[in-house]
């Protein structure tokens, strides 16, 4: 996992997304809808800071449970692309 220097941000991942939907959904539940979004959308991995913009998305469409939690999620995967671009 990357971290940007300075600004101890790791980055995003399916795993992240995964623990994060966890404490709404359980883990089980997390983890099977993290995995169907993988499917649905035909990411495969390495997955990308845009892979999981993309995933949040399509999760934000499903409910207002998902919403707020893949919301919050995927500010933190474009805050963590923008300021990788600076670095990078």
């Amino acid at each position: 996992m990357s971290t940007i220097p300075g600004h101890n941000l790791e980055q995003p991942t399916p795993a992240s997304l995964t623990t994060a939907l966890s404490a709404q959904l359980g883990t089980d539940t997390a983890r099977t809808l993290v995995e169907l979004t993988i499917k649905k959308l035909r990411l495969s991995r390495p997955y990308t800071t845009d892979d999981l913009i993309a995933m949040t998305d399509d999760l934000m469409a499903l409910g207002d449970v998902l919403r707020v939690t893949a919301r919050s999620e995927k500010i933190r995967a474009v805050t963590y692309r923008a300021l990788n671009q600076t670095i990078g």
